[in-house]
């Protein structure tokens, strides 16, 4: 499932293949891959596109106080 072309600021596009991850983010260019802890993540990542919520702040939520998405250590 590949969601391209975001409206967003902070995130140019995410890829979920299973239970990984991969986000791209517009500042730097870069893609970092991450871990799905939780089946809710990407039920409420397309809540928040479709209802233009912003992507980045969903995403950053996940990352740093829910903990669904968990780095990949490269």
């Amino acid at each position: 499932m590949n969601f391209t072309n975001l409206d967003s600021t902070a995130i140019s596009d995410i890829a979920i293949n299973g239970s990984d991850a991969s986000i791209t983010f517009k500042g730097s260019g870069k893609t970092y891959n991450y871990t799905i802890a939780s089946d809710t993540f990407v039920e409420g990542l397309v809540s928040t596109i479709e209802s233009n919520q912003s992507v980045g702040r969903y995403v950053n939520r996940a990352i740093r106080e829910d903990q669904t998405l968990r780095i990949v250590a490269v």
